[in-house]
C-alpha cells in the first residue's frame, strides 16, 4: 500500500504510523526522483556546458610586445578566442605628450574594436592579431600614433 501522505513538489510517499510501506513505493519514489533529477541537470537553458564556463572564465587575454619603429606592424597574439575589443598602452608612459611649443600631441593608447578603433590601432579580421602605427608625420591635425616606438614596452588586453 502506498502512503496516506504525498510531498508537495514531486509526489513521493510520506508515510504516517498506521501505513504499511512495500518495496514498490521505495522503487517508485526512485523512479521519481531519478526523472526529476535528470530532467534538471540536462535542461540546457539552466545548465551549461563545461565549453561555455571555460568561454566566460577565459574573457580576456593580455600581452606585450616591444616597438622596433617601423611605421606599420602587424602584432600576432596567441590569444585563444576571437577579440571583440581590446586596448593597448605603453609601459612608463603617459596616455597622451602634448607638446605645447609646436602643439605636437603623441599618442601612447590605443583602443581596437570588431566595429570601431581609435588612431594609430586597428583590429585585423582574423580578430586574433591587430595592427599599430608610428607616425613619421601627423595622422590628423598634430596628433601622432606611437604605438611602436622602437624600444617600448606596450601591454595590450583583449576581450571576447
Amino acid at each position: 500500500m502506498s502512503s496516506t501522505n504525498k510531498t508537495k513538489k514531486l509526489n513521493l510517499n510520506s508515510w504516517i504510523g498506521s501505513d504499511k510501506p512495500e518495496r514498490i513505493d521505495f522503487n517508485t519514489d526512485n523512479e521519481i526522483i531519478e526523472r526529476a533529477i535528470t530532467e534538471h541537470t540536462e535542461d540546457t537553458v539552466v545548465h551549461i556546458e563545461q565549453s561555455e564556463r571555460d568561454k566566460w572564465n577565459n574573457y580576456m587575454f593580455t600581452g606585450m610586445y616591444y616597438g622596433d619603429g617601423t611605421t606599420s606592424r602587424v602584432i600576432k597574439t596567441n590569444c585563444p578566442f576571437e577579440a571583440r575589443i581590446g586596448f593597448v598602452f605603453a609601459n612608463n608612459r603617459t596616455i597622451t605628450v602634448a607638446r605645447f611649443s609646436d602643439s605636437k600631441k603623441n599618442n601612447y593608447f590605443g583602443f581596437f574594436g570588431f566595429f570601431a578603433n581609435s588612431l594609430g590601432v586597428k583590429l585585423n579580421d582574423d580578430r586574433k592579431s591587430f595592427t599599430v602605427n608610428q607616425s613619421v608625420t601627423a595622422m590628423t591635425a598634430n596628433e601622432y600614433s606611437n604605438l611602436n616606438e622602437s624600444s617600448v614596452a606596450y601591454h595590450y588586453v583583449m576581450f571576447r
